[in-house]
């Protein structure tokens, strides 16, 4: 499955090739290809009763003139709520957890604003958007309270926001019982889709894609000896076995792995290690915190700057990167979902905006992310006209929705990994400089999009 998933990506990546050379410019990027294919039942229908929405931003250059002249009169009557369930606290990553809640509340937002013609008139749901957000802390017995809390005592129809794998799994069988959706936002584990949870749905880059591309590119570079460092969560080994197994392939290439506790703070004789293996590239298998923590005792134990290391996902995206890190920052290659100037739907142009003007910054993968699945949640809500988990899941399974990069998302209980889920293409870039802004970086992979060979050495 990893191999058909890898192909839709490349096939997206030649038509982003065609644009680049056709115009010079990575706005002309193509959206990526979809994949192929409990509780207390659910909160009342919503009664009448009016609301007034918010003022609309201006309309985007990207957005035709019908999305603004298709908005809906605003919802009305009970609120409909949706549970956001992400880390907000360690030792979860609770910068991904702001990003993700900021998304969502603008998903919410912009759907009751009855924008781009995403909700049909003829039914009267989804009332006035609630965000519940709940705190998992990223790790599973909190998640699983959380989640439960969330539906049973506050009665929201879905539940968005899943980060750390370790959590999503946990809540999967809890979804199934209480029979109410559950998306995984940025949680990339195979199990997830694998195990064929009826009301878990996926939106992100699952372990065997990333492992596929991350071995080509070891490959493509000539990389013959990569140490694999990771916390030892399910997200860490998962992707450690992941590696090594579209590794076998490779001809040439050596492997080590070494795994730690992801509350530790000194894993420095860990590293050292590491030295002593003698890699060329080292593969950072932390989330948040330990994988800054991986970065700065690298540099403490001499095992960088010399040899290059790969951020496993998009943590050096955001703003807090070069706070943390500073100089030690340049040189890293890291792992992306989503790049500043891909074309986006008319609906992800608007939250662009919007995240740029309330909050000063450009928006991040995290929050576009949780924004789609709250489109996502609406849609289904609006077309099932109910807010019964079991009518809403038959909707996801059987539709197609319109989130922040697609236009035809859909999730068939399809076999094996695909079930429920919509692949998102996969970039690898490297930062040649300090302070470099994300759009700025070098694209390093796949060969086919790259703007620059990979710098092995400062």
């Amino acid at each position: 499955m990893a191999t058909s998933a890898w192909a839709r990506t490349r096939r997206w990546a030649r038509g982003l090739l065609g644009c680049l050379l056709a115009s010079g410019l990575l706005a002309c990027a193509t959206a990526a290809p979809g994949a192929p294919a409990g509780t207390p039942a659910a909160a009342p229908t919503a009664a009448p009763a009016a609301k007034p929405s918010a003022a609309s931003p201006p309309a985007s250059p990207a957005a035709s003139p019908s999305a603004a002249s298709a908005a809906a009169a605003p919802p009305s009557g009970a609120p409909t709520k949706i549970g956001v369930v992400t880390p907000l606290s360690p030792p979860g990553d609770a910068a991904a957890g702001q990003l993700i809640t900021r998304g969502a509340q603008l998903g919410a937002d912009y759907v009751d604003q009855r924008q781009g013609g995403l909700i049909a008139p003829d039914c009267p749901l989804p009332g006035p958007l609630q965000i519940v957000q709940a705190d998992d802390s990223g790790t599973p017995e909190k998640g699983v309270t959380a989640f439960r809390k969330v539906v049973q005592d506050d009665g929201v129809v879905g539940v968005a926001g899943q980060f750390h794998s370790s959590v999503t799994l946990a809540m999967a069988p809890i979804a199934d019982q209480l029979k109410v959706p559950l998306f995984s936002t940025q949680s990339s584990d195979v199990k997830i889709t694998a195990d064929h949870h009826p009301f878990v749905f996926q939106t992100h880059t699952i372990t065997s894609d990333r492992a596929t591309a991350v071995a080509d590119f070891i490959k493509t570079n000539g990389f013959k000896k990569v140490a694999i460092v990771a916390e030892s969560t399910d997200y860490g080994t998962g992707n450690i076995d992941s590696l090594k197994g579209a590794l076998q392939i490779v001809p040439g290439v050596q492997t080590g792995d070494w795994t730690f506790d992801n509350k530790s703070t000194d894993i420095s004789p860990l590293l050292l290690q590491v030295k002593a293996f003698g890699p060329d590239l080292i593969y950072n298998l932390g989330v948040g915190a330990p994988a800054y923590l991986m970065v700065k005792q690298s540099y403490e134990t001499g095992l960088m700057p010399a040899t290059p290391m790969l951020i496993s996902y998009d943590l050096p995206i955001r703003p807090e990167f070069w706070q943390n890190l500073g100089d030690q920052g340049k040189g890293i290659i890291f792992i992306g979902y989503y790049h500043p100037r891909e074309k986006l739907t008319d609906a992800g142009t608007w939250m662009q905006q919007r995240y740029q003007q309330q909050f000063g910054e450009p928006a991040l993968y995290s929050s576009f992310a949780a924004f789609g699945n709250i489109l996502e949640l609406a849609q289904a809500v609006n077309r099932a006209c109910s807010t019964d988990g079991a009518a809403i899941a038959k909707a996801l399974e059987t539709g197609t929705f319109t989130t922040w990069n697609l236009t035809g998302a859909r999730f068939p209980p399809a076999e094996g990994v695909d079930y429920h889920r919509v692949s998102q293409p996969l970039l690898i870039l490297q930062y040649t400089a300090t302070n470099q802004g994300y759009a700025d970086a070098p694209i390093v992979y796949p060969p086919t999009m790259k703007t620059a060979d990979v710098q092995k050495s400062p």
